[in-house]
This record gives structure tokens, sequence and C-alpha cells, in this order.
């Protein structure tokens, strides 16, 4: 039985395909046999009229050229790969703002699932096979996520009550630029008028927020990447420093797989990977760092590798 899918797959062969293909090359894109293909080549034709034409000297299936960029299948051609992928967006878009979703977005996914039955495929096996996973994910208020969100497309000012990481509440205004998800976690980059400074802010640590009637700071793409992603981490300012990092055997290899920053440097000596890496707030970097006790040695700045000694030694006593 001939899918929508293989249809599908057949007009993007022959749209990407100009000078046509033999049925065998057919048969082995679409993993069926002659005769499916034969049967899918006909629906392409007497169903959706499509211009094929076939060359018996050259045994070749081609599109008519003049009607070659004209063509399109009736509707959305999205094969059952794209379709997956589809489904994993949505998912993703649902895991990102729980219990907030869009009209809209409720009609995409109405629209999909739909797609995936014309498709021979099952929207719950896909649900099942397809699966996000968000252990470390702080829940905010989805009221907070609505004021952020309006105030960044409407360019308005916010006001916040921000809880520090020592409990402590800060009164602030600040103009939003970005809305960042990284590491499970909603951040907001902003200026704040207060500080006088760009700071990054966790909205699962934003107590209340609304907008104000003053327009946003503006920034150029360019100042805000300069200032966001100039450094290793979510968090930025202050004066850029070089951690120099050894890691040693049982992280040496996965640590070379990684991409900590654009701007890192990184050789193998021996067994070992060195490590150089630009940072200008440790909070993120020790916290990786950690992670890869006690395969990882500083060299460099000694005051990381204080930092570093302390967390550890704060730990080892906690846990006497």
């Amino acid at each position: 039985m001939v899918t929508t899918d293989q249809v599908q797959r057949l007009h993007s062969l022959f749209k990407k395909h100009s000078e046509g293909l033999n049925l065998m090359t057919l048969a082995a894109e679409l993993a069926a046999s002659p005769s499916v293909v034969k049967e899918a080549l006909q629906q392409l034709t007497e169903q959706y009229q499509a211009p094929l034409s076939y060359n018996s000297d050259t045994r070749l299936y081609a599109y008519f050229t003049e009607a070659l960029e004209a063509f399109e299948l009736p509707g959305v051609s999205l094969s059952a790969t794209e379709l997956r992928g589809m489904v994993a967006v949505v998912n993703l878009l649902n895991d990102l703002n729980p219990g907030h979703n869009s009209d809209e977005l409720n009609q995409l996914q109405r629209q999909i699932e739909t797609l995936v039955v014309t498709h021979g495929l099952t929207i719950d096996d896909l649900g099942q096979r397809i699966r996000l996973l968000s252990p470390t994910k702080r829940q905010i208020n989805n009221y907070i996520y609505q004021q952020v969100s309006d105030a960044l497309f409407t360019r308005k000012q916010l006001n916040l009550h921000y809880v520090a990481s020592d409990q402590s509440i800060s009164e602030r205004a600040v103009s939003p630029q970005t809305l960042v998800h990284y590491r499970d976690q909603w951040y907001l980059d902003a200026w704040c008028h207060k500080r006088q400074q760009l700071r990054t802010f966790m909205l699962s640590r934003i107590n209340s927020a609304y907008q104000l009637n003053d327009a946003a700071r503006e920034f150029s793409r360019e100042e805000l990447e300069l200032h966001f992603h100039s450094n290793y981490g979510i968090f930025s300012g202050g004066e850029t420093q070089i951690a120099e990092l050894r890691f040693m055997p049982g992280a040496a290899h996965l640590v070379a797989q990684q991409q900590w920053h654009p701007d890192a440097k990184g050789q193998w000596h021996g067994d070992e990977y060195h490590l150089n890496l630009p940072y200008n707030d440790d909070r993120e970097l020790l916290r990786d760092l950690l992670s890869y006790a006690p395969y990882v040695i500083i060299n460099g700045p000694e005051e990381l590798k204080t930092a570093y000694k302390k967390r550890l030694q704060d730990a080892l006593s906690r846990n006497m």
C-alpha cells in the first residue's frame, strides 16, 4: 500500500533531480519494491496531476522542465521525518512553558496531529518514542512569564522584585533585551537601571513583575552579543579572565568533545587535555568544574583555584 509520505518523497526527489531518476534508484530512495514505486508514481500523476514524464530510451522518470518550478503538491508537504521533528518541536514548546499554551499553539498541534494520521503514523507512539526530560527545571509563575515576554516585545521597562542567591529581595526597573532558555532554566537579559549595567536575571527568582510606561533602553545586537556571549556561561559582566584547566584521564576525552566557548583553546598533552577558557563570573564555571572532580586541576587564576578548593572543603566538612 502506498503512503502519503512515499508520494511526497517522490515529489521531493523529482524537484531535486531535474535530470530524472530510474526505477531502481527510486525504489532504493523509498526503501520500497519496484511495484510499490510504480503504484506511487501512478498516484502522483492521476491523483495530483503531477507533470511526470518517462523516457523509454534512458528509462528515467522526471518532471517536465517547464513545470519543474511551478508544480507543488497541494496542502502542506511534510515527510514522516519532518513530521516527527514537528512533534518534537511542539513537545519542546509545551515543556518550555507548561500550562500556558496559546490558542495558536494548540491549533498548530491539532493540525500536526491530523497530518500525522494521514501519514499512517500514531501520535501516541511518537509521544512515547520522543521524550524531553528536564530534571533540573525550576517552575516559573505563568503571570511573571507573561509580563516579561509582553514587556520584551512591546519594548517597555519592567519593575521587578528579585530574590538574590542570599535570599535578599531588591526592587529595580529593567529594560528587557532577550529571553533565554538555557540548561532547563529561563533567564532574562536586561539593562538594570539601578545598577546601570547589563545583567542576567533568573525568572524563577522574580517574585513580582509589572510593566512600566517608560520605553525600554535599546541596545544593538552587536552590543548584546559582545556583553553576554564574550565569555563562558550565562552570567556576564566584569573583567575577563582566563581559566587554565587540566583534565585527567576519566574526563579528558569527554571534555575534548565539548564546545565550552567559541574562544576556548584546548590541546592534548599526552593523555591529559589542557583547556584555556575565558570567563568573567565564576559561578557557573565552578559548578561545572565540580562535576568533573577529581579529574580536573586548576592552574589559574589563583582566585578560581581558591574558590574551587573552598567549595570542596565546605562539601567535605558538611559530609564528615
